[in-house]
């Protein structure tokens, strides 16, 4: 008689647990999100970048290019970093880096030969000239 306790008991746990509905969710407890517009666009955005000036990584790195200034700027990948909100990588030109921030996402490898149009926003924590790229092009 005491070998039926155990499942008569979890099957009435079951059900009391399977009864339970979750309730939707209404309206009101959406948020809706626009777009930014006017002076809030992004900075990165490729319509802020079309009128980018080729640089050189050393003007980058020698404070030569005021912060702001949208650059375009051609290296190998370097290294892969990790950053929280977007991939980021390393570019060089051999002997300069530049830290990249890769606001389009578009996939690199290491040893790709790339061309990065975006906005240059001074130095990253490495102390390295930092790009915020909203184009890149694998060459």
């Amino acid at each position: 008689m005491k070998n039926w306790y155990l499942p008569i008991g979890i099957a009435l746990l079951l059900t009391a647990c399977s009864g339970e509905e979750t309730p939707e969710l209404e309206d009101e407890s959406q948020t809706e999100v626009s777009a930014p517009e006017g002076e809030d666009l992004d900075p990165t955005d490729p319509e802020e970048v079309e009128d980018a000036q080729t640089a050189m990584i050393a003007d980058l790195v020698e404070g030569n290019v005021e912060e702001g200034t949208a650059v375009i700027i051609s290296g190998t990948v370097e290294e892969l970093a990790d950053d929280v909100a977007f991939p980021s990588f390393i570019l060089s030109n051999g002997d300069q880096q530049v830290y990249i921030r890769n606001m389009a996402e578009t996939p690199v490898e290491l040893g790709d030969s790339i061309q990065v149009e975006g906005i240059y926003d001074g130095n990253a924590e490495e102390d390295m000239p930092l790009v915020s790229a909203s184009v890149i092009t694998v060459e």
